[in-house]
């Protein structure tokens, strides 16, 4: 029986039915490992982003190597999970009349995204990843920061993804996803952990309390590769986190650090793991990753993600918005 959907208590001679998620499952924190989900699995709605449908329907492949039995195609999903489209997390919005792509839907078109992925009113909810490179991370990171914005709390990643999970020795299922339609609310907008553009220009004018944190690979933070001409480079005052730092990868999965080694690691950079942060990238995903990490593993709780990144921000160039651009090739 899957206690997340019902539980039914005894009382004499009769039974109580109890609404689902009335006694829900925790998640111990914002990471979990394979076996606790394994352990846990009929009491969390599992969540898989990873790849495409194709690999989701896939079985995996494994080879021996040295008398050890090693997965050489991670492919096929968590027993029970639902397949999530990459495609479809984000979408393109009108912000103050520009069109910005990749950004976070409205409150009702997440709503209707997240009940056909069949997740009900308080379930908890792992997010399992590829979990094979930093990039694997991110985007389950971005699709966790979502669901928080939108009220849910109640979830965690799958440390590794699923890579971690083939190898440590858990089964994958294959074939298509089953369909299955929800009833959750998005209950919240908590703009505390959302940075809007004039956040961003304020943080990057005044370079005053709040620091700005680059999350993208260290040559588009210094210009030497850009994908927006408009402002190459960084934000005025940002220091930079590039998303290879994030996981440790060791050829078998990409897992995560202690909170320990990011402090030590933004520590190094120059920026204070405890003050306010906006994180930023080109379109909100890798910045996604470096907002997980602050927030949910260090336990920063002044961090807000700037949706639009610098495909919004380079919008505004004709409106004075600026950039660092120490490469100067554009």
């Amino acid at each position: 029986m899957n206690l997340k959907r019902f539980l039914v208590v005894p009382a004499g001679a009769a039974a109580l039915v109890v609404a689902q998620g009335a006694w829900a499952l925790d998640v111990p924190g914002s990471v979990v490992d394979p076996k606790w989900l394994n352990d846990n699995l009929d009491e969390v709605t599992v969540l898989q982003i990873a790849g495409g449908e194709r690999a989701f329907k896939m079985a995996p492949k494994y080879e021996t190597v040295e008398g050890k039995k090693v997965v050489s195609v991670v492919a096929g999903h968590v027993p029970g999970a639902q397949f999530v489209d990459w495609g479809a997390v984000r979408v393109d919005r009108d912000m103050d009349g520009k069109k910005v792509g990749k950004m976070l839907p409205t409150k009702g078109d997440f709503e209707k995204f997240v009940r056909a992925l069949g997740v009900d009113e308080g379930d908890a909810v792992v997010i399992v990843p590829a979990g094979l490179t930093d990039s694997d991370f991110t985007k389950a990171a971005r699709l966790y920061w979502q669901m928080k914005y939108y009220g849910h709390d109640n979830m965690a990643l799958l440390d590794g993804g699923l890579a971690n999970w083939l190898a440590s020795g858990f089964d994958a299922e294959t074939g298509k996803p089953k369909s299955v339609e929800g009833d959750w609310s998005a209950t919240d907008e908590r703009e505390e952990i959302m940075a809007t553009y004039a956040e961003v220009r304020e943080a990057a004018d005044n370079q005053g309390d709040v620091q700005l944190v680059d999350a993208r690979p260290h040559n588009q933070y210094m210009g030497v590769f850009s994908k927006s001409k408009e402002v190459p480079g960084h934000l005025p005052g940002a220091s930079n986190v590039p998303p290879e730092l994030l996981v440790r990868a060791d050829g078998a999965a990409a897992n995560f650090l202690p909170a320990s080694s990011y402090e030590s690691i933004m520590e190094f950079k120059g920026i204070d793991a405890d003050a306010p942060m906006i994180t930023y990238c080109n379109s909100g995903n890798l910045a996604a990753g470096l907002w997980f990490v602050a927030s949910e593993i260090v336990g920063n709780d002044s961090v807000k993600l700037y949706d639009g990144s610098m495909k919004e921000y380079g919008m505004y160039a004709g409106e004075g918005a600026k950039s660092v651009n120490p490469a100067k090739v554009y």
